[in-house]
């Protein structure tokens, strides 16, 4: 089955796509059936399109403080305090209690001498590779450094599949098609473009799609249908 298909399929299945989950007013844990690391990289999503999205904040920290993610806990907690500055004192002192067992004494001390100050821009951190701000700059330049690194290691594939997991459906066609104009031999770029092209009805695009290939490559890959 391809990955598009998981995510239009798993809440039938029993297994939610982070993109759906959180739809149920005032819950801010994740819902049984939710994969945790399909929810933080949405979540992370959330949190660098708006760095003020303070409840996507609020449930990437939960969510590091539950297992197999508690050693994110630093860096979900250090995008946070970013964030809001010296705002929100009591709801930055909450959940560093919720999250302090998980956390090196040394980080959680770092953290509660700047409850009232808040952690101001350029503070030198602890190395650690969780949070997505870089401390010096916070605003439209603050583009997640580890963003960056990981994004330059994937492969247009893997990027596409990252798109699906924010529910990107249209820039993940998009890397797709130009995934699969370089190389129309690749079979796994193939099946799930056709799988978007399927559940997304938009037999235009996908028309339009095999008339590039054709004047690109003289016929549409094998397989096409």
């Amino acid at each position: 089955m391809s990955a598009v298909e998981q995510i239009f399929q798993g809440s039938i299945q029993g297994s939610i796509d982070p993109v759906f989950a959180y739809v149920r007013a005032g819950r801010l844990d994740c819902p049984p059936g939710v994969d945790p690391l399909a929810a933080w990289r949405h979540l992370s999503g959330q949190v660098a399109r708006d760095a003020l999205d303070v409840e996507a904040h609020v449930r990437r920290v939960l969510l590091a403080c539950q297992p197999p993610l508690t050693e994110r806990a630093f860096g979900a907690l250090v995008d946070l305090f970013l964030a809001l500055g010296d705002r929100g004192r009591g709801l930055r002192r909450q959940l560093l209690d919720q999250a302090e067992p998980w956390l090196d004494p040394q980080d959680a001390h770092l953290l509660r001498v700047h409850l009232d100050s808040g952690l101001p821009r350029g503070t030198r951190l602890p190395a650690q590779d969780w949070s997505l701000f870089d401390s010096a700059v916070l605003g439209a330049s603050a583009m997640v450094e580890l963003q960056r690194r990981e994004v330059a290691r994937e492969t247009p594939f893997q990027q596409a599949m990252s798109l699906l997991e924010y529910g990107d459906l249209e820039g993940a066609r998009g890397m797709l098609e130009e995934a699969l104009l370089d190389a129309p031999q690749d079979d796994e770029v193939l099946r799930e473009l056709l799988a978007i092209y399927r559940h997304s009805r938009d037999d235009a695009a996908k028309a339009a799609m095999a008339e590039r290939l054709v004047a690109r490559h003289g016929a549409v890959p094998a397989g096409w249908v």
